[in-house]
């Protein structure tokens, strides 16, 4: 029985994450929270709760309903953007004539999530999620192409391919089609589900977060993709609070978040300059991005108002920065 002395959990963690991202993600995001103490309970959950109790362990309310809110900025690595469809009057230009090169891009979202909970066992919590994620990303590209790939013509019958190409290579040259702003505005639906492993000794505790999410966009084609996995460890203070013991907890954690994001949609929609409007009246873009870095750090902390009610809070740093908000009620 000593395994399980080791794993029942002193707290409840919970995980969300937004695509993208979660952004999701995302969101998007992953996060945590102790919850509070349970006395006894008519629910059949968690199994083995009635033991845990009487062996003196403090084990969450069952059921738990989470609202949260996440900002997320982080550097995104841009795999490939192709654009097609586009046209010079009516002369289809080659989908593959632009060489278009992207330095940084920085991603930024936000995502409101509603969470519910429930512990299978006293150290194994299951959870799905359903929000909404906005952001938009922002990429430094430069286009170029090169004349050489195409037949010049002849004085009275010039190929339009060479002339166009020509016309791009001059102007990636005049500095005109270098360090351009390449803007993708996003907004949809994230839903997922995930699990907690949860366990520990005296008042330390030590969690593994896992979900998977994904984020289908409202206003583009195309969708991100994200597993999460938080590992954190932490403690819990106890002391009389407003409405009878209570518990503060902090702890300190990572993130792994593996994003892909793959955005699709119509260039008359992106806001480019209206000279380019005939170009792109019927052109289309194909953005493959993924993140640059998986890791970053967390802090937080969880305070127990009352028995059924907690607030948290947590901050991821390093190469992504993120600010979380959750309330919760468990019953």
């Amino acid at each position: 029985m000593r395994w399980r002395e080791t794993l029942l959990p002193l707290l409840l963690i919970s995980g969300t994450a937004c695509g993208a991202s979660t952004p999701p993600e995302k969101a998007s995001g992953a996060s945590a929270d102790g919850t509070p103490s349970s006395s006894e309970s008519d629910s059949m959950f968690p199994i083995w709760g009635d033991e845990a109790r009487a062996r003196g362990y403090s084990i969450p309310l069952p059921f738990g309903v989470n609202l949260s809110y996440m900002n997320m900025r982080q550097n995104i690595d841009v795999e490939s953007i192709s654009l097609t469809g586009l046209n010079l009057g009516s002369h289809p230009i080659p989908d593959d004539m632009f060489n278009i090169g992207v330095g940084d891009t920085r991603q930024r979202s936000k995502t409101e999530n509603l969470r519910l909970d429930m512990w299978v066992f006293p150290f194994l919590n299951v959870y799905g999620i359903l929000g909404h994620t906005k952001g938009s990303s922002v990429s430094n590209i430069s286009v170029d192409s090169d004349p050489s790939r195409y037949d010049s013509g002849t004085i009275l019958h010039p190929n339009p391919d060479h002339i166009i190409s020509q016309a791009v290579h001059s102007g990636y040259e005049s500095g005109a089609l270098q360090n351009l702003d390449f803007k993708l505005n996003f907004e949809g639906t994230t839903y997922g589900a995930g699990v907690t492993l949860a366990g520990g000794y005296g008042n330390w505790f030590t969690i593994l977060d896992t979900n998977y999410t994904q984020t289908s966009f409202d206003i583009l084609d195309g969708k991100i993709s994200a597993l999460t996995v938080s590992p954190r460890v932490g403690y819990r203070f106890e002391f009389q609070g407003i409405a009878g013991p209570s518990h503060l907890s902090l702890w300190v954690g990572s993130m792994y978040q593996d994003v892909e994001q793959e955005f699709r949609g119509n260039l008359s929609d992106l806001g480019l300059p209206s000279a380019l409007d005939s170009v792109v009246e019927d052109g289309r873009f194909d953005v493959k991005q993924h993140l640059s870095s998986p890791w970053n750090m967390l802090v937080g902390a969880q305070y127990e108002i009352t028995q059924n009610f907690n607030v948290l809070t947590e901050f991821g740093f390093n190469d992504r920065n993120s600010f979380f908000i959750a309330g919760e009620y468990r019953f």
